[in-house]
């Protein structure tokens, strides 16, 4: 859905939606340090939501390795997982971002 509001394919490979949920990682981090600049979220907050990106970020790597050992329903199983977290992230940053 993000990529075609871009006008860009979206992505359909395994490879190519680990690499936009890793994408969506880095776009969590940077949207939580600049709300915390902006003082949308508290530190403890901004803290949190970073500890869930490196969580995100282990899943997406465990997800990398179980896909090149061929394990591909784990691999998605994880894919899924880190990304249900990004999204839910990107809702809470844009929640914050209005109050």
């Amino acid at each position: 859905a993000g990529c075609a509001s871009l006008g860009l394919a979206p992505a359909s490979t395994f490879e190519e939606k680990l690499a936009y949920a890793a994408s969506q990682n880095a776009s969590v981090r940077t949207a939580t340090a600049n709300a915390l600049d902006a003082g949308d979220i508290a530190l403890a907050d901004a803290q949190s939501v970073l500890k869930l990106t490196d969580e995100s970020r282990a899943l997406l790597d465990a997800a990398r390795v179980a896909a090149g050992a061929g394990d591909l329903s784990t691999a998605e199983a994880r894919l899924g997982l880190a990304t249900t977290i990004l999204v839910k992230l990107q809702a809470y940053l844009r929640e914050r971002n209005k109050a």
